[in-house]
């Protein structure tokens, strides 16, 4: 029998995406909880390591004190560790970070801090909202289920990538009129139109496959008390298409910005995990608000 042999570094690198992405959804759908904590605790801190070599940050006590921050967010919102006060927590911590600018100002630039505190905040708390969503029941017990929150979690990943991958596929072929070609020459506004529906149309595929194997959503879900109703999948997709392009787009910017061309070489063939997730740490937020408005 012949071994399967897998030629070229994008071709590992995928394989090992699709792995880790697979491990990742059956701890969700399974709630292992521990499992996608770990997961998030692991991808979340070298996100914003990226981030911050990207902008030459060089401390690495900044870049120690920013990974254990990402770290320990993943767990503090998964186990709902009491910290009473967050806000004064945070702020705690972003006056620590200036503070080093200021007694290490020989090896600690105050932009460095500053560059610290977002990337150490706003990355965790994208990454975390995927804990949030697997724990979408919380918000209302008597409607909401695991059932959904294993469900937004999926339907994050498909309006982040299978938006991406169809814009371009579409705007490859039919692509006329250059949507930013300052910014990615390649993005048309035909294959964002065309990318955004067929995503769309995917997600309602995806919702009713979905509720064949959970028995959970099904039919009922047209009009049923379930918080997934298909007539929500089409405008909730729309937006997030909109907002995972954007995601894309503002990434693209900052890459310019600092001239390069990849935020890392982690995953050969596909580059760092920003250059991955850059739509889908816009899109999480996003989703997670448009459920939290509607059922906190």
């Amino acid at each position: 029998m012949k071994k399967i042999k897998f030629k070229g570094e994008r071709t590992r690198s995928t394989l090992i995406i699709v792995a880790a992405l697979i491990a990742f959804l059956v701890s969700i759908c399974t709630d292992f909880r521990l499992g996608y904590t770990l997961l998030v605790a692991a991808v979340a801190p070298m996100a914003t390591y990226e981030l911050m070599h990207a902008c030459s940050v060089k401390s690495p006590l900044l870049y120690a004190v920013a990974c254990a921050a990402s770290a320990f967010s993943a767990f503090y919102v998964s186990y709902d560790i009491p910290l009473k006060a967050v806000g004064v927590f945070v702020s705690f911590y972003a006056l620590t970070l200036l503070f080093l600018a200021v007694i290490l100002n020989k090896e600690i630039k105050y932009v460095d801090s500053v560059v610290t505190l977002f990337a150490s905040v706003a990355i965790p708390y994208s990454f975390t909202c995927f804990i949030r969503l697997n724990d979408i029941a919380k918000l209302s017990p008597e409607k909401l289920s695991h059932h959904e929150g294993a469900f937004l979690v999926m339907l994050a990943f498909s309006c982040s990538w299978l938006t991406d991958s169809f814009a371009f596929l579409v705007g490859r072929k039919i692509g006329k009129h250059k949507m930013t070609p300052n910014i990615s020459p390649k993005k048309s506004f035909e294959g964002a139109v065309f990318g955004t529906l067929i995503t769309a149309a995917a997600n309602v595929l995806l919702l009713f496959c979905y509720s064949l194997g959970t028995g959970r959503l099904g039919y009922h879900a047209f009009f049923g008390e379930s918080a997934m109703k298909y007539i929500y999948i089409v405008p909730v997709s729309c937006v997030l298409s909109v907002v995972s392009m954007f995601g894309d787009l503002a990434a693209s910017v900052l890459k310019r910005n600092v001239g390069i061309k990849d935020y890392s070489n982690l995953l050969p063939g596909h580059g760092g995990i920003m250059d991955r997730f850059d739509s889908t740490m816009f899109v999480l937020p996003v989703l997670y608000g448009i459920y939290a408005l509607i059922y906190a």
